[in-house]
C-alpha cells in the first residue's frame, strides 16, 4: 500500500469548499433520552406573549380552514392559567356541543375541546410549519 503525500493547501481546499460540518447533529448519538428531553422541556418553556383579540366571526372561519385543509392550528384562549398564556396546538379535529376539538400531538387521548367564547386567537399555520417561528413574525408585525 503506498500512501501518497498531501499538500496543505489541498487540505485547506478541502475544508474551506468542499467539507460541510453537520454541526450539533454529529453530537446526537451522545445524548442520553434524559438529557433530549430536559432540552426539549426547556425549549417548550419559552413564554409567549398575547396575540391581539380576533373576533368571533375570524376565529371561526380560520378554524374552519384549518379543518377543511387538515392545518396545525394554535389557538390561545382569553384567560389565563397561573399567570401564563394558555394555549393549544394541534389539528382540528371538528366540533361538539361543548366546542372546537383539537387534538395535540397527533394521539387521540390528547384532544382538547375548546370553546370558541374562549378563543382569543387563531393561527393557522400554511405547510404545518413550527407554530413558534410563525408566531414570533407575528407578534413583530
Amino acid at each position: 500500500m503506498i500512501i501518497e503525500r498531501v499538500d496543505e493547501s489541498v487540505t485547506e481546499n478541502f475544508f474551506e469548499h468542499d467539507y460541510k460540518d453537520r454541526g450539533m447533529l454529529k453530537w446526537g448519538g451522545f445524548f442520553l433520552s434524559d438529557h433530549t428531553s430536559a432540552l426539549k422541556k426547556m425549549k417548550a418553556e419559552v413564554e409567549e406573549k398575547l396575540l391581539p383579540k380576533q373576533d368571533q366571526k375570524t376565529v371561526s372561519s380560520l378554524l374552519l380552514s384549518a379543518w377543511k385543509r387538515k392545518r396545525i392550528v394554535h389557538v390561545q384562549l382569553l384567560a389565563l392559567r397561573n399567570e401564563e398564556v394558555e394555549s393549544y396546538t394541534g389539528l382540528v379535529m371538528g366540533h361538539n356541543d361543548e366546542g372546537v376539538v383539537i387534538q395535540e400531538n397527533n394521539e387521540a387521548q390528547n384532544n382538547v375541546v375548546v370553546e370558541l367564547e374562549l378563543v382569543r386567537n387563531v393561527h393557522n399555520y400554511v405547510d404545518n410549519q413550527s407554530w413558534k417561528n410563525s408566531w414570533k413574525n407575528d407578534v413583530k408585525k
